[in-house]
């Protein structure tokens, strides 16, 4: 053990710690070395756990013993986390979609339970709009909520529809029964919500000229923020949390060839897919399940790391982690029936990548462990770590430098330093409970269960209490114990370990408070989802006409860009679309705002009325062009930056956010005016104005009750409504809702005409 107390000493310890930290510093900064620093991580963390096995456990007695023994297995679980991430992101494949020489038959299955209507029509409108010979494929609706609607939608967009008598093994059962009624060489799966362009048939049957490949997958990107961006509002800020998995993980499995179908955006080819059964009934999360019995067949997968559909994250904390007890429910039973380690045909490659992907699932209970570890000492005196703060900062801090620099330079960008200790926090106690209970009860049947999609609220709130009550009882237990020990602190008692106690679980806390705010939904303002595409258009009433470029759309409202204010002599207003695919095409909308921004200004329209080729038209522009994903580019958020987003997290989760409603752009216009309001008179000057309202200066006591009045100004009378007062010690300053123009209606524009001009 000599040289051992040697390795560790700070002589040796710090200087060999400054070297590693400096080479991952300078090989992140030249961006490049990708191997040596996992390796280098790897090491780091392979010598912290070896020092707190020999030097940091409490033998005071048996209670100590164990209690520390289970918090050094807990960590212990990390590191071979580590390892499998290592193993996969060792060296990801980036491939380049093959010419077609085939044109091979496919069947694209949609299946579809309980979700929404205009979320199934975006993803049959990309289905059905594919640059691939009409007659080698042809789109069908597995519809297992038996619905009337879904039959007629389907119809109407010229999609076969399946329907079975019940709805036995849920997902997978309702492939397999289209499996045995359609007769393609090629199956493309698509859930509800994920829309495809129209090049993903192009860009992915080419694979399928090397006969021994069965699968193809592609990335599944999401068009909403995740629960942590949405509720933390920091949607800017912050990376989707499953990016890191199919931008970095599965390439690199795919060297292995071991990257697996993911439940939608894939296909497989059929005659591997019967010689297993078709899809796997026997584990809820069928796609990895079928896909490991595919591989252990000998045939072979492609992962083409280009976003060819996006689809809908869950929207509220609740779906999050009904969606994840699931999959880890699906992985531990697969764990228990097929075995990685067991299946025949699997190579070594692939065995140690799906053992990774079901060890992940079971990070829940560790997690919890270490959240509680600090309890053990601040409320019952019993320190799980013995260690002085300077030697867990140059060791444990070496190596947690060290991950933050490897994750920057590793993730490409899609993955925030710090995050991931939020993610396992908000979902380790829903976890632990899935996996415990299938652990003990392995034959009991499991619920597969729909992860919601179009889920409404609009009130801001935490839906499923129940959900964090584990966490906000861990909270509440840190929170005392923080007290306690700070006490001790203060008072100068001895406590063994006191001061690490005290910054974990100051730490813990902190991650527990953000895991509680990410459950706190945000009131959903919109109907639809807003994406940003700048499309050429024009705004048209009457004599009034005006072109622009779309900044933003979705199926029911359009936000566009124009150089000057749009006066038309009515709110609504004809939209003539410029469609990359076909004649450009008119919707009939409604102004809802208009606003200068910057050297532009901001129309809101509101579409009112829609046809089925305008709905088609907006869609295909939304989702379907070849390249509309193409700008999806992932930039590395420096350490700082995540830290930082780390740390302000808590105050951006308050913030309010208000829709913008105004109608017209204001314009600064001083002129004198009366005001008749609540049977009482008053004079003022009007400060801006605007078709659809005004801002009045008073000055004098004014009864700022809501109600109706008129307004007269140079031979113009206006109905008008009180919508807002401000005050301060010397004016009042009412704000007033135009309702109608009772006298004066040109000269009412042509005042607002003027005002733009001078102010432009």
């Amino acid at each position: 053990m000599t040289w051992l107390n040697q390795f560790y000493s700070s002589s040796v310890a710090i200087p060999l710690s400054l070297v590693i930290l400096a080479v991952i510093s300078l090989l992140s900064w030249k961006k490049s070395g990708r191997q040596l620093i996992l390796a280098l991580t790897l090491f780091l963390y392979v010598r912290y756990l070896l020092w707190r096995g020999l030097y940091t456990l409490n033998t005071a007695d048996w209670p100590s013993l164990i209690i520390s023994g289970i918090v050094l297995l807990a960590e212990a679980y990390g590191l071979f986390q580590l390892i499998f991430f290592t193993f996969q992101a060792w060296r990801p494949v980036e491939r380049q979609s093959p010419a077609i020489k085939t044109y091979r038959t496919v069947d694209v299955f949609v299946t579809v339970v309980n979700e929404p209507l205009d979320i199934l029509r975006r993803t049959l409108v990309g289905c059905t709009n594919q640059d691939y010979p009409a007659d080698k494929y042809k789109v069908y609706v597995l519809d297992d909520g038996h619905r009337e609607d879904v039959r007629v939608l389907t119809h109407s967009l010229g999609c076969g529809y399946l329907r079975r008598e019940g709805r036995d093994h849920a997902k997978a059962g309702n492939l397999n029964h289209a499996l045995r009624q359609t007769s393609g060489e090629l199956v493309a799966v698509f859930d509800t919500d994920h829309v495809p362009t129209s090049a993903f048939l192009r860009e992915t049957v080419g694979f399928f000229e090397n006969e021994r490949v069965a699968i193809v997958q592609t990335p599944h990107h999401f068009y909403n923020p995740d629960i942590f961006q949405k509720n933390l509002r920091l949607e800017s800020e912050l990376k989707n949390e499953q990016a890191l998995f199919f931008r970095i993980l599965q390439p690199g499995r795919d060297g292995h060839n071991s990257a697996f179908f993911a439940g939608s955006s894939g296909l497989f080819r059929r005659r591997p897919l019967m010689e297993i059964g078709g899809f796997q009934t026997d584990t809820i999360t069928e796609d990895i399940h079928t896909s490991m019995l595919v591989h252990a067949k000998g045939y072979e997968s492609r992962y083409l790391n280009k976003v060819l559909a996006a689809g809908l994250m869950p929207e509220t904390f609740g779906g999050y982690l009904k969606q994840r007890t699931r999959w880890a429910i699906g992985c531990v039973q697969l764990c228990l029936k097929s075995n990685p380690l067991m299946v025949r045909g699997l190579t070594f490659a692939q065995r140690l990548d799906y053992l990774g992907s079901v060890y992940y699932f079971f990070h829940g209970l560790p997690r919890v462990v270490c959240l509680a570890a600090p309890l053990s000492a601040l409320l019952i005196g019993i320190s799980p770590v013995h260690a002085t703060v300077p030697d867990l900062v140059h060791l444990f801090g070496s190596y947690f430098f060290a991950s933050l620099v490897m994750m920057r330079t590793v993730s490409g960008g899609t993955r925030n330093a710090f995050w991931a200790d939020v993610y396992e926090t908000a979902m380790c106690f829903s976890l632990s409970k899935a996996t415990i209970q299938t652990l003990l009860r392995p034959r009991r049947p499991q619920t597969f269960v729909v992860t919601p999609k179009g889920e409404k609220f609009e009130k801001r709130g935490i839906n499923h209490v129940a959900m964090v009550v584990p966490h906000l009882i861990l909270f509440g237990l840190l929170l005392a114990g923080l007290t306690a020990g700070i006490q001790v602190w203060l008072n100068q008692r001895a406590m063994p370990g006191l001061e690490v106690s005290l910054f974990w679980g100051a730490a813990n806390l902190f991650l527990l408070t953000l895991a509680i705010l990410s459950a706190n939904e945000l009131p959903q303002w919109r109907n639809n989802f807003r994406l940003p595409r700048r499309v050429f258009c024009e705004l048209a009433c009457g004599n009034a006409r005006i072109d622009g470029y779309t900044k933003d759309m979705s199926e029911n409202g359009i936000c566009v860009e124009v150089k000057k204010p749009f006066l038309p002599e009515s709110k609504y207003v004809t939209l003539l679309l410029h469609s990359s695919h076909r004649s450009h095409v008119a919707v009939q909308g409604m102004l809802t705002r208009q606003e200068r921004s910057g050297s532009c200004f901001e129309i809101g329209v509101n579409i009112v009325d829609r046809s089925e080729n305008g709905i088609r038209a907006i869609i295909e522009q939304m989702f379907s062009r070849p390249n509309v994903w193409s700008d999806v580019k992932e930039k590395a958020p420096g350490i700082w930056q995540s830290l930082w987003s780390l740390i302000t997290a808590i105050h951006s989760a308050w913030q309010s956010r208000r829709p913008a409603r105004r109608h017209f752009p204001r314009a600064l216009h001083q002129q004198a005016c009366s005001i008749e309001f609540r049977g009482r008179s008053y004079s003022g000057w009007t400060k801006d104005i605007a078709f659809s309202g005004l801002a009045v200066v008073i000055d004098e006591a004014f009864d700022h009750v809501s109600g109706p009045g008129l307004i007269s100004l140079q031979g113009i009378t206006l109905k008008v409504a009180l919508i807002g007062v401000i005050r301060d010690e010397h004016r009042t300053i009412a704000q007033f809702r135009v309702d109608s123009v009772d006298k004066g209606e040109g000269e009412w524009h042509a005042l607002n005409s003027s005002a733009w001009q001078f102010s432009c």
